[in-house]
């Protein structure tokens, strides 16, 4: 506890924010509490991990370059956009920072499951220095405050939405009041006994700040994201985040969105699910657009069409005299009129992100929770087609009770989609509070005590044959593309080069580029010449 009580404009916090290198455009969650510690009259910094290469990145991830070219899921970048900023000593900078700032209080900020090892090690860090207090959270802490608090080096976990409950902290930090008593929170009392308090009540989302990306590095804004930018030299856009709503309507069983709104509803908060109105959505993005100079808005949504089709053309209109490009992730199923998706291209919808995740019906129904038939899946993609926006299709391989033959109804299915630009072909990862997760743990194909590494990295799923085994999965992965792309007079190779990637032969890389380079030159154009400066280092 402080001795005495600190001025506002005295008090100095530290939000770090884990991620892995070069992932993802600056995060909407740091922004929202950079506004609100600033309103506060605060001294705030920001100690972001994006930039850094670090042994964290998920096994198969050394740097996002590599990821990039082994998944083939987007056009190939220039390396010295992965390169531009890179730090290595992550842990020397945090001290130093620490030493440099002397904040009274650290936020850790949107920590997610795969980010948890490299919070945890920065709390051991950040234990050298007992007299600054520090709380978590974010998606991992919401999801099991329990496990996180269990940690020697955490002081408090905050569960749930913490807009309220970091102002209430760092107050309790500046006043010398008790940190044992914040709802929203599990806190470590002195004597080391846990304290257990209540969920807060849900924010209003239409109260909430407009986000203050201030902090972040310019460089953060950069990603290439769809299409070139035509007025960038190096054809990257500068993507600025925001959440039209927060929830999701679905409940499919490989995310964990849906038991955000099991939980507020056990804890008689209310619908988790909250919209913007147009009149805040307008006001924030073209606030955040100025201030940031952005040219492409990233749209956080977990599925941006899910709402009223009423309330989609009122976004149109209010988007009418913006005209930004913007970019959104959505479902297939969501696309109910060919006329409206004409309309938001028109008023800047630039790529979207649409999610098969599986090919078989049945298995899609049962086993994800998905009703939307596979001719449904295609009707929706032609007429993405026929508008003529870009998108890309995400899969996910590797879910429980898998085999190579349903991997194959996916490609089958994927390859009757009109007009996709892209494919993100992901490993399924067992996060907690997905109905996954606790199936795998039934059947025993999990070990509970097994890190997650993210949707790009190895698959932590031990099933017995016939289902998939890890480097089966993996293989899959990296040929999947071209089983969708290739004409099937060519499978007999591509699968000659995924069982060599399976048996780990010594020719399977050899063989994968030669694949690699055929796809590139087929699909982008690009000549040996562009693919080394592209690859180079």
């Amino acid at each position: 506890m402080l001795e005495e009580k600190v001025k506002k404009s005295d008090f100095r916090v530290l939000l770090a924010y884990p991620n892995f290198t070069k992932m993802l455009t600056p995060s909407y969650a740091v922004g929202l509490f950079t506004a609100i510690l600033k309103q506060q009259g605060y001294q705030v910094k920001l100690f972001d991990c994006t930039p850094y290469l670090t042994s964290y990145n998920p096994r198969d991830m050394p740097n996002p370059a590599v990821l990039t070219r082994k998944l083939l899921s987007n056009k190939p970048v220039d390396p010295s956009f992965y390169k531009e900023g890179v730090k290595t000593d992550l842990f020397g900078d945090f001290v130093r920072e620490i030493e440099d700032f002397r904040p009274y209080a650290v936020v850790f900020s949107t920590v997610v499951e795969d980010t948890w090892p490299q919070a945890r090690d920065m709390l051991k860090a950040l234990s050298e220095y007992p007299g600054i207090k520090s709380i978590i959270g974010g998606v991992y802490s919401t999801m099991v405050p329990h496990r996180v608090i269990t940690d020697p080096h955490t002081q408090i976990v905050g569960f749930g939405e913490g807009e309220k409950t970091v102002v209430e902290f760092c107050e309790a930090v500046r006043n010398g009041a008790s940190l044992t008593n914040l709802l929203g929170t599990f806190a470590r009392g002195e004597n080391g006994k846990i304290v257990y308090n209540a969920p807060r009540p849900l924010v209003d989302v239409n109260q909430t700040p407009i986000a203050d990306f201030s902090l972040f590095d310019k460089k953060r804004f950069k990603r290439p994201l769809g299409r070139v930018n035509p007025a960038s030299k190096d054809g990257m856009w500068r993507a600025i985040p925001i959440e039209t709503y927060r929830g999701c309507p679905y409940t499919c069983t490989f995310c964990n969105s849906p038991t955000q709104k099991i939980l507020a509803q056990e804890r008689e908060q209310g619908d988790f699910l909250r919209r913007k109105t147009m009149d805040t959505l307008r006001k924030e993005i073209t606030t955040l657009l100025e201030q940031n100079d952005g040219d492409l808005l990233y749209i956080n949504d977990d599925a941006f069409m899910a709402r009223p089709m009423s309330e989609i053309d009122d976004f149109i209109e209010m988007y009418r005299d913006i005209r930004v490009p913007f970019w959104m992730q959505t479902r297939f199923e969501d696309i109910r009129d060919e006329g409206q998706l004409a309309r938001l291209k028109e008023v800047g919808l630039h790529h979207m992100s649409l999610g098969l995740e599986h090919g078989n019906e049945e298995y899609r129904r049962k086993i994800l929770r998905r009703n939307i038939s596979n001719e449904g899946m295609i009707e929706k993609s032609l007429i993405v087609q026929r508008v003529g926006i870009p998108y890309q299709v995400n899969v996910i391989i590797g879910m429980p009770y898998e085999t190579r033959e349903l991997v194959f109804e996916t490609i089958a299915l994927n390859r009757e989609f009109g007009g996709f630009e892209a494919v993100a072909p992901n490993i399924f990862t067992p996060y907690h509070g997905t109905v996954l997760r606790e199936m795998a743990l039934r059947e025993g194909w999990l070990d509970p005590e097994a890190q997650t590494s993210s949707f790009v990295g190895a698959s932590l799923l031990r099933m017995p044959r016939p289902y998939l085994q890890e480097n089966e999965m993996s293989a899959l992965q990296r040929t999947y593309r071209f089983y969708v792309e290739f004409p099937k007079d060519r499978w007999p190779e591509i699968e000659r080069v995924e069982m060599l990637l399976t048996a780990g032969a010594p020719e399977a890389e050899t063989e994968w580029e030669k694949l690699k380079d055929e796809f590139y030159q087929k699909k982008w154009g690009i000549t040996e010449s562009e693919r080394k400066l592209t690859y180079a280092g």
